[in-house]
């Protein structure tokens, strides 16, 4: 049996976390840290927190919860991080 995002798991007895897949776990982020999203017309949806990263860039995503979740690390984190080398898949 294959848990899917934000079900049980059965071999860690947790769910899988994904905010920007999940909105139960997505939306109280979004919420908290009031994030504004928009859709732009053409199929891409963009977030922004005000006086965050940027002060209020608009981030850019696929979903509502991805662009919102994209600008979420970018606020903490900033529009560039540095990824370990043993984390970067070949």
């Amino acid at each position: 049996m294959t848990a899917r995002y934000g079900e049980f798991n059965p071999r860690h007895g947790a769910p899988w976390y994904s905010p920007s897949t999940n909105w139960a776990q997505g939306g109280p982020i979004i919420e908290r840290e009031r994030i504004a999203v928009k859709e732009n017309g053409c199929g891409w949806w963009f977030a922004r927190v005000e006086g965050g990263f940027g002060r209020g860039k608009w981030v850019r995503g696929d979903t509502p919860l991805i662009a919102a979740m994209r600008c979420y690390v970018a606020s903490k984190l900033g529009d560039k991080i540095e990824i370990p080398e043993e984390l970067k898949g070949e």
